[in-house]
């Protein structure tokens, strides 16, 4: 007699039973456990979006509207100050050096890649522009200011970003 571990697949597959009839119709059970409850949650989570995107919206209004007469005096100096790039000459040469290695840096990559890096470092710079120009009628805009920051920051991340990437790693010998 055969020892019951050692059977094959098949052999065990063959003694299973070839009909199994179910004793009942299952799927009416299935559909009331799934049947959908109301949902309370949903409404209120849905006013609680709505207020909190009304309160963003006012505070975001009360910012864009305030006078420069409430302004601080760090936020009247910038009033004086152009909204160019900077024109320290360490800048300006940290500046151009980057942007060449970016560009060698971008002839590496594939075409399609290259594609996007430059309609994203367009976005950034057509951002800038706009947001200068916005500046120039509100000169004393707090939200502006920081913007007008953060898309410099944008293009040096975009350039960093490309020159890491594309370094060649170190190997050891």
């Amino acid at each position: 007699m055969e020892d019951p571990k050692h059977e094959t697949l098949d052999e065990l597959l063959a003694k299973l039973p070839h009909d199994v009839a179910l004793p009942r119709n299952l799927w009416p059970g299935v559909a009331r456990g799934i049947k959908r409850r109301p949902r309370i949650m949903g409404s209120f989570a849905f006013a609680a979006s709505a207020a909190m995107v009304c309160l963003v919206g006012a505070l975001l209004w009360a910012v864009l509207r305030e006078k420069p007469a409430e302004r601080s005096d760090s936020a009247t100096n910038s009033q004086t100050l152009g909204f160019d790039e900077p024109r320290d000459p360490a800048y300006l040469a940290a500046r151009t050096e980057l942007e060449k290695s970016f560009r060698e840096r971008l002839a590496v990559l594939d075409p399609q890649t290259r594609a996007k890096i430059e309609a994203s470092l367009a976005l950034v710079r057509r951002a800038h522009e706009e947001i200068r120009q916005a500046l120039a009628d509100q000169p004393a805009n707090p939200v502006l200011e920081r913007l007008l920051q953060s898309t410099w920051h944008d293009e040096f991340d975009l350039y960093d970003h490309v020159v890491r990437g594309t370094q060649p790693t170190m190997t050891r010998s």
